[in-house]
């Protein structure tokens, strides 16, 4: 029994869930080899352990889910601004709102099942920036974003003809679209930054959650008054 049990040691693999399965794995084929109550508690236990390990499986496959849904979130989200699709965006964000409350449910759960286990998260294979050393989320106003020109920035001079007058309105009328549009093009990247940032942890971290969630719905709202900005000076 010794050999085989030194035979399993050393075919571990190095992942850490990995090398539970293995011990698992390994200590219920010897309980089978205990006779009465011992062998049957023992059993009990290792299958116990057996569920236990499927759960944080089951967690880790929703981060992977998460992940690849909050990027592909993102590109959507940039693909509808840029398009100025206003109707489209709410639900984007709410389907991001929807997706950080599973994985919140989620992630109470892991951690109920690591203190059954006496494991932290490192050894289940799951790394977490302290909340310390995470970068705030970055803001946006309308402080923020690039000036529109206004026809009173500088005294116009005189024009000799009415050709020239309407060749100054039309470069006028030209300077401030290319200014609206910088706006909302940095508003647009501003939410998408937000986006991937959560997608690149799995949209796992709370505290991530609640500011870059508030954020979106904060730069929606700006992202949205620069529409209606620029409707009014093409009116």
């Amino acid at each position: 029994m010794d050999d085989e049990w030194q035979g399993v040691q050393e075919e571990l693999e190095h992942d850490p869930l990995e090398t539970a399965r293995t011990h698992v794995g390994a200590l219920l084929h010897h309980a089978r080899m205990l006779r009465g109550e011992p062998g049957d508690v023992l059993d009990m236990a290792l299958r116990t352990a057996q569920r236990a390990f499927a759960e944080i499986d089951a967690c880790n496959t929703l981060l992977d889910t998460a992940s690849e849904r909050a990027h592909a979130l993102a590109r959507e989200l940039e693909g509808r601004l840029a398009e100025g699709d206003s109707a489209a965006v709410p639900g984007l964000l709410d389907e991001l709102d929807t997706l950080a409350a599973g994985v919140a449910v989620s992630e109470a759960e892991r951690q109920v099942v690591l203190r059954i286990l006496g494991m932290e998260d490192t050894e289940a294979g799951v790394a977490r920036t302290p909340a310390d050393d995470r970068d705030p989320v970055p803001t946006l106003t309308a402080a923020g974003l690039p000036r529109v020109p206004s026809l009173y920035d500088a005294e116009q001079p005189g024009y000799g003809t009415l050709t020239d007058m309407m060749a100054a309105q039309e470069k006028s009328a030209a300077q401030r679209a290319a200014a609206h549009a910088r706006r909302a093009a940095v508003v647009a990247e501003h939410m998408t930054e937000i986006v991937m940032r959560l997608a690149n942890v799995s949209v796992s971290d709370p505290a991530l959650n609640e500011e870059a969630l508030a954020e979106l719905r904060h730069s929606y709202a700006l992202w949205l008054a620069c529409a209606d900005e620029r409707q009014r000076d093409d009116s």
